[in-house]
């Protein structure tokens, strides 16, 4: 019998036939495609991965920012263009409406540190209120805008490292003093300027603030009253100009604060006075006096000056002396205002000096 042969299948037709190339070929092919390497999406303008990212939805943002840094300052972009833009319709279209003094609140509490190099930071922390108020992402409630400056506030802190230090004191200092240039019915009393001293009375009316109770064991813990002192103002400025008024009691931690705002026409409007005592250079006190002092927008520094300084603050409310608070809040800014071991040493030392004190910094005249 024969032996059966098995043949290789018949190739088809359609197949295109293998070419052997020679060696220059190859070399020359490999070397185009190194010359031109594959297209990446990070790779186009900022201004087009801006229009793109903005069909994406605002819940996948933590996402994208986590990719690389090119997509983070992508979107820091889009953000901050959708808040400006939300901010400056707002204030065209009624400039005492809710929504516009919820963007303008937002803005003024974060200009000096968005503008110092955060706005990153900013961005991270304003998504998830944008998130938690999907309906309406730019007109979020009050709640909601404390919460955020409270993390925002603290990511800064954070990122600086020291929260006494004199980065992180000028920048709450400046963004304190430009507050009372947002409020109507703010006047500067008196202007005291020396070479080394200078001191500046502003009043507010119809604002009114005072702190009810504060714990002994954190009596000089200023870096949390600051962020305080900066929310409660934040939803005065609200209530300024929707001029809405209301009573509020604000329990955080171991302090209690009394504040409202006051929109009756009567004869005695509730005042409050804010003395700002500067102790600094000529260059810190003119840069401080040009927050409240010039009727233009403040001229940005190219250089934050480096002096030392030390900034203490007097609130004078008669409105608060009704609800059980002292007459006048004392709190001191200063490289020296370091928290305690103990506060009832301090109390013990304050009672055998023969002054009276509710707390260290709540003093009763």
């Amino acid at each position: 019998m024969s032996k059966l042969k098995f043949s290789r299948p018949i190739e088809q037709a359609n197949d295109e036939p293998v070419v052997k190339l020679p060696r220059r070929q190859l070399r020359s092919r490999n070397r185009d495609r190194n010359s031109n390497p594959p297209l990446n999406l990070c790779d186009l303008p900022i201004e087009l991965l801006e229009k793109i990212i903005g069909y994406i939805n605002i819940w996948h943002h933590n996402r994208i920012r986590g990719t690389s840094k090119r997509m983070r300052d992508v979107s820091d972009a889009f953000i901050m263009h959708e808040f400006k833009k939300a901010y400056h319709k707002s204030l065209l279209k009624n400039p005492n409406s809710y929504n516009c003094a919820a963007l303008q609140t937002i803005d003024q509490a974060t200009e000096v540190y968005v503008k110092s190099g955060y706005e990153s930071t900013f961005c991270g922390c304003i998504l998830p209120m944008l998130r938690s108020s999907y309906k309406d992402p730019f007109c979020p409630k009050v709640l909601q805008i404390k919460t955020f400056l409270l993390h925002f506030y603290d990511m800064v802190d954070k990122l600086i490292g020291d929260r006494r230090s004199q980065h992180s004191r000028l920048l709450f200092n400046l963004t304190l003093m430009r507050f009372f240039k947002k409020f109507d019915k703010s006047t500067i009393i008196s202007i005291n300027a020396m070479p080394l001293h200078s001191r500046i009375v502003v009043e507010l009316k119809g604002p009114w603030l005072g702190m009810l109770w504060t714990s002994k064991s954190r009596c000089r813990d200023q870096p949390e009253k600051r962020c305080n002192l900066l929310i409660i103002l934040a939803e005065m400025l609200m209530a300024s100009i929707t001029e809405k008024s209301f009573k509020r009691v604000w329990e955080y931690l171991s302090e209690i604060y009394v504040f409202g705002n006051d929109t009756s026409k009567c004869k005695r409007v509730r005042k409050t006075l804010f003395t700002f005592t500067v102790n600094g250079s000529k260059k810190i006190c003119s840069l401080f006096r040009s927050c409240l002092e010039d009727p233009n927008d403040f001229v940005w520094p190219i250089k934050w000056p480096r002096d030392q300084f030390t900034v203490t603050l007097d609130i004078t409310c008669k409105e608060a002396m009704k609800w059980g608070c002292s007459k006048s809040l004392h709190m001191e800014f200063g490289p020296f205002a370091e928290p305690l071991s103990s506060g009832e040493e301090e109390y013990m030392n304050d009672c055998s000096s023969g002054k009276t004190l509710l707390d260290v910094d709540t003093v009763t005249e």
